[in-house]
């Protein structure tokens, strides 16, 4: 399962940026570069249309 379906699980969730980074960590917790792997995944899922940023938060959109 891609990293950032566990953090955002459901269609239409939202989280702030910086908790949205931090869970990410978490997801890659013990893996080398791991700020740069939660990083990665949030630009990621945008630039896929997964998720889009409006303001200070990512909300779900796929």
């Amino acid at each position: 399962m891609y990293a950032i379906l566990k953090v955002f699980k459901n269609v239409g969730d939202e989280l702030e940026v910086r908790e949205a980074y931090k869970q990410l960590k978490y997801v890659f917790k013990g893996e080398l570069y791991s700020d740069k792997k939660a990083l990665g995944s949030l630009g990621g899922a945008v630039n896929g249309k997964t998720i889009i940023r409006s303001g200070n938060k990512y909300q779900r959109i796929r």
